[in-house]
């Protein structure tokens, strides 16, 4: 059996995710297990996610995918980066995917693999650092170094699923083991675009939809299976989770932090954390946080990455290697046979409920109490925080979905 590894934050499923996983099953056969691993209750833009992690794992296996697990918060909130590489090396850790799926605008995998290559050298790095004291962006000067050696093949970092496609291709040489990468061409609009394209619509646009307090027209533009999700959680107050609803808790974390404090966060660097600091004291909400520290070379989504992890407790330590345990959220009764498996290959302690936690070692414990806090915490920005139990992420188990034979 082929078991393809997907990563993902179905912040909501939708249409788009589906088809994604009848072109894995197309390329591969139809037989072949998909196994995620998703950005857990926090996501990579720098925001809550809609729903609570176990609600969209519950959405993607219900959707097709086998075998969902966590990829935890010090993690998914990292650059593109550290977030691929730690989520292609939880996917190598269960010791048993034979493949990587992910979506790009160029479908041509081997030109990603070459300019994933080129990365790792250490002369484009080192042409990078030089770019970079022109005060641009690091993208743009990634992409300056790139030019000088292979001219119009660097303009395919310019998009973002080209972005990250190529950081899953650098995990996969870095990491090594044998995951063979495929390149999917997407579909439909880009992730801030707004409109149907195709029958497809952007995470970004149904995003905006929960926000204006427009359920029934975003609930429309998503698979039955999600839909009844993400209905069932907002009409039990668990959705949608919104940022603006978590600006008083997160300040009131903001305003206590020194410049020193905020210089152990991820991605802080160049003194970044004066100038974040001075814009902390100066605003009221997340938003006039990030808009008054922004700058030509500090984007919008690093920033909202730092301050949500100033908020969470997030260091730059914490997030340093790889996460040290695989969480399981969810798994179909094919994501069973998957981890039967894993629980033969994995190189890391699996957890299929949190009691399994107390096995870890200390440093792993540590990691998986924080990760349970600031679960706890991502309540504060659903409609009704007390829609969920305190003690919801000590007591929650992985969401199963059996065969249509078991439920006879």
């Amino acid at each position: 059996m082929k078991i393809c590894g997907v990563v993902a934050e179905y912040n909501p499923f939708h249409r788009g995710h589906a088809f994604q996983f009848r072109q894995i099953r197309r390329l591969l056969g139809s037989d072949t297990a998909i196994v995620c691993c998703m950005s857990g209750d926090y996501v990579q833009r720098g925001e809550p996610a809609v729903m609570s992690k176990w609600a969209r794992a519950e959405s993607a296996v219900r959707c097709g995918a086998d075998l969902v697990v966590e990829l935890p918060s010090p993690w998914a909130l990292q650059s593109a980066e550290g977030f691929a590489r730690a989520s292609v090396g939880l996917l190598a850790a269960l010791g048993c995917a034979t493949d990587l799926a992910f979506g790009a605008e160029c479908p041509n995998v081997d030109r990603l693999q070459r300019l994933a290559a080129l990365l790792l050298e250490h002369e484009t790095a080192a042409a990078t650092l030089l770019e970079l004291r022109q005060g641009i962006p690091y993208a743009a000067a990634r992409e300056r170094a790139l030019y000088k050696q292979v001219q119009q093949e660097a303009a395919l970092l310019r998009q973002p699923n080209n972005i990250l496609a190529v950081e899953y291709c650098k995990a996969l040489q870095t990491l090594g083991g044998g995951i063979r990468p495929h390149a999917l061409a997407r579909r439909g609009p880009d992730h801030d675009r707004q409109g149907e394209e195709e029958g497809f619509c952007s995470a970004s646009q149904l995003r905006s939809l929960l926000a204006e307090g427009k359920l029934n027209e975003a609930l429309a533009l998503l698979p039955p299976e999600s839909r009844r999700v993400l209905a069932r959680e907002a009409a039990a107050g668990r959705a949608p989770a919104l940022a603006s609803r978590g600006d008083r808790g997160a300040m009131a974390r903001l305003w206590r932090l020194s410049p020193a404090e905020l210089a152990d966060l991820p991605g802080a660097s160049e003194g970044l954390e004066n100038r974040l600091y001075q814009a902390v004291q100066q605003s009221h909400t997340v938003m006039e946080v990030c808009d008054r520290a922004k700058t030509k070379r500090y984007a919008h989504s690093r920033l909202r990455r730092m301050v949500l992890c100033a908020y969470l407790g997030v260091s730059a330590e914490e997030s340093a290697g790889l996460p040290p345990y695989l969480n399981l959220l969810a798994f179909s009764q094919r994501g069973r046979a998957v981890l039967s498996q894993c629980r033969k290959t994995a190189s890391l302690p699996l957890i299929t409920k949190p009691a399994h936690s107390r096995k870890l070692g200390p440093e792993a414990q540590a990691v998986f109490a924080r990760e349970a806090l600031r679960s706890r915490l991502h309540s504060l920005y659903f409609p009704d925080s007390a829609a969920v139990p305190h003690d919801a992420q000590w007591t929650a188990r992985p969401f199963y979905l059996p065969s249509q034979e078991e439920t006879r």
